[in-house]
């Protein structure tokens, strides 16, 4: 999984939009390394879409609060809260510098 190499400042944050399948029973769960200078938290900032295909789920939407000076792996992974073995269908890997 490649990464993709992120920098904030203590005490701002970063948007994180993700695409949705919801309602094919699929969330994005959250892995962080480096705690003590972020936090991930889901957001309603998600797009609510009138042209969205069936089977099709919202965009879902996280903040990275960089709490302070730091560096931090945050690993988005889509999958179904019941099957949690074998590979996520969708995940992203963000490496988070905080300064």
């Amino acid at each position: 999984m490649e990464s993709e190499v992120k920098a904030i400042k203590a005490g701002t944050s970063l948007s994180i939009l993700l695409p949705g399948l919801a309602t094919a029973g699929f969330r994005w769960f959250v892995q962080i390394s480096g705690t003590d200078c972020v936090e991930v938290q889901p957001s309603d900032d998600a797009i609510d879409s009138p042209l969205q295909k069936a089977g099709m789920g919202n965009e879902e939407s996280f903040m990275i609060n960089g709490k302070m000076p730091g560096h931090a792996t945050v690993i988005f992974e889509q999958r179904r809260a019941w099957e949690k073995e074998g590979p996520a269908i969708n995940s992203r890997k963000l490496e988070i510098t905080v300064i």
